[in-house]
């Protein structure tokens, strides 16, 4: 698992987990539910070019911190083992967020039960 992810205050709050908030270089991200669009599992996304790290890691089938591209900022923190939840994100640092969570289909649930109501 790279991330825990909750709903607090209205909140959608992403916390990198062990070792994984050192190469991301983020201990926490926190986004107001107003500013999510909606979430979905895109397993295409593994394979897409990532852009340029600005700061962040990428290692052969580890992808973590701040990637650039085509003037979009996207938030990585996930393994080329897990099921990536893509959450878009309007009126951000952040267009979207790509992670590693232990019940990816569960979460898309929340977030859009959350950000569509």
């Amino acid at each position: 698992m790279e991330n825990v992810v909750n709903i607090q205050n209205e909140q959608l709050v992403i916390e990198p987990v062990g070792l994984t908030k050192i190469a991301a270089l983020k201990e926490r991200i926190v986004i107001p539910l107003t500013h999510v669009v909606g979430a979905s599992i895109d397993t295409g996304i593994i394979n897409e070019s990532k852009g340029f790290r600005m700061p962040g890691t990428a290692i052969p089938g580890y992808w973590a911190g701040t990637f650039r591209k085509n003037d979009e900022m996207t938030f990585f923190n996930i393994k080329h083992t897990s099921l990536p939840v893509v959450i878009q994100l309007k009126d951000e640092k952040y267009t979207r967020l790509v992670l590693g969570v232990d019940k990816p289909r569960e979460l898309v649930t929340l977030i859009n039960n959350h950000a569509l109501s």
